[in-house]
């Protein structure tokens, strides 16, 4: 007889393994029973909070057995903000839960017997607090001040926050300093009550020589936003641009628009990887743990063994860091990539660090290899969005047949979907974990597949 579950039925679980989201999963009557900050191991009363037709949700309600790899959190707002996962586990434990998360959606999508050994251990980050490049914080007014926050997990529901331990110390002084000035010149955050207000979102990035980009996401525009943009800078020395941007109604994805404006400093911040040089803009896209993605990026070089004769293609280029690094290792590298500002960023940064052998293309993939048909492609690189790679991209790359590709992922069940594809004409060689962003359960990966022979 089929258990029937409900809302708020009390339940006892023994946690067997970590989910893909961070989450404790457990089982009752065969039934999935996923209950956030539960570990492996430990047994749990719990409180059924939502049911699906294959799967609970639950929140703990006592552990009554604790497992030996639980530490005390040391985020004051851990369990109420969405931002981080896994502080409740010890680091050592972390790295395996990420390879295990991996070799799970293997098992589960490929449908392959593949070696144990195919899945390496996680590169560990070398800072697991303070290593988040970029910040963007909602700002709310509560009829009297303004506070900064974050948001609820899976909800838009504000909590306010001092300062996130996982972001770059500076950034957090640069918030503050936000918040007194709104106070002085009596520009507001958004009042949930009345829907009104100024600034929606404080969106803030550091590089690795210091220098801080400040966006303002802005529901109405206030007169002295740019007073508060140069006294910021005169606080904060390590500000160098501010930028505002108009939020649009019926806009879907991201902060960017049209509207973007300088109000204060430079167009620009400067970023250096490698000894690249890089000028980023406040919409292009940069790894948020740049020494993790250093070594990222070298991994992907070293799989790949390029030879100073073969033609490289750089897919989902963004502004194009991959194909910084593997120029100097072949002939020649055609960059792809859609977004226009993501390609005039990559060609001024390859131009700056003397790079003459990479041709950006923005285009679609299937539009720029139709145009490089003629071309010989030996190696092709992936780093696609947590959506992967997709059939119709496989189906192209099947077609073209490059000798070996290297697949860097950010997410594991889309990764291993593409990889059954992919495995009808290649043989995966390996898969490497990365832990690019310590504290959550987000798992990065580098995989290396080689054309079958005939």
């Amino acid at each position: 007889m089929k258990h029937t579950f409900e809302v708020g039925q009390k339940l006892n679980i023994n946690i067997k393994n970590i989910g893909i989201n961070g989450e404790g999963i457990g089982y009752y009557e065969r039934m999935a029973v996923f209950v956030p900050y539960a570990l492996p191991v430990e047994n749990v009363d719990v409180e059924v909070t939502e049911v699906f037709p294959n799967r609970i949700i639950a929140k703990v309600i006592e552990t009554k057995k604790v497992s030996e790899h639980r530490i005390e959190p040391f985020c004051p707002i851990y369990h109420e903000c969405g931002g981080c996962q896994l502080q409740h586990l010890a680091s050592d434990e972390v790295a395996v839960v990420k390879k295990n998360i991996l070799d799970e959606a293997f098992n589960r999508y490929t449908h392959r017997n593949l070696p144990k050994d195919i899945i390496k251990d996680t590169v560990r980050s070398k800072q697991e607090k303070g290593y988040r490049q970029k910040i963007s914080i909602p700002m709310r007014y509560d009829g009297k001040t303004n506070h900064a926050g974050m948001y609820a997990a899976n909800s838009r529901d504000f909590i306010e926050m001092d300062a996130c331990p996982i972001h770059d110390p500076k950034l957090n002084e640069v918030v503050a300093s936000i918040l007194g000035l709104m106070s002085k010149y009596q520009i507001k955050g958004l009042d949930e009550r009345s829907k009104k207000g100024n600034i929606l979102t404080v969106i803030a990035r550091i590089t690795s020589l210091d220098e801080i980009q400040v966006t303002f996401y802005v529901l109405r525009k206030h007169d002295k936003l740019n007073n508060l943009a140069k006294d910021l800078m005169k606080e904060q020395p390590f500000v160098k641009s501010v930028f505002e941007v108009m939020e649009k109604r019926y806009q879907r994805v991201g902060f960017f628009n049209e509207t973007l404006r300088v109000i204060a400093g430079k167009s620009t911040i400067n970023e250096s990887l490698n000894d690249f040089k890089f000028e980023l803009k406040p919409e292009a896209f940069f790894q948020l743990n740049p020494p993790q993605a250093h070594q990222f990026y070298l991994k992907m070089l070293e799989l790949a063994k390029l030879r100073r004769f073969e033609t490289a293609l750089d897919a989902y280029a963004g502004t194009a860091p991959i194909s910084h690094y593997i120029a100097s290792s072949c002939k020649k590298v055609y960059a792809i990539e859609v977004d226009k500002d993501s390609c005039e960023s990559a060609r001024m940064s390859l131009k700056k660090n003397n790079i003459d052998n990479v041709v950006v293309l923005q285009s679609t993939f299937k539009r720029a290899l139709s145009g490089l048909r003629k071309k010989k492609i030996d190696v092709m690189f992936f780093d696609p969005p947590r959506t992967g790679l997709g059939k119709e991209t496989i189906d192209l790359v099947l077609e073209s047949l490059p000798k070996r590709i290297v697949y860097g992922s950010c997410n594991p069940s889309t990764l291993a979907k593409d990889l059954k594809l992919l495995m009808k004409k290649y043989v995966l060689e390996t898969t490497i974990p990365f832990d690019m962003f310590p504290q959550t359960a987000l798992v990065e990966s580098v995989s290396l597949l080689t054309l079958k022979r005939d």
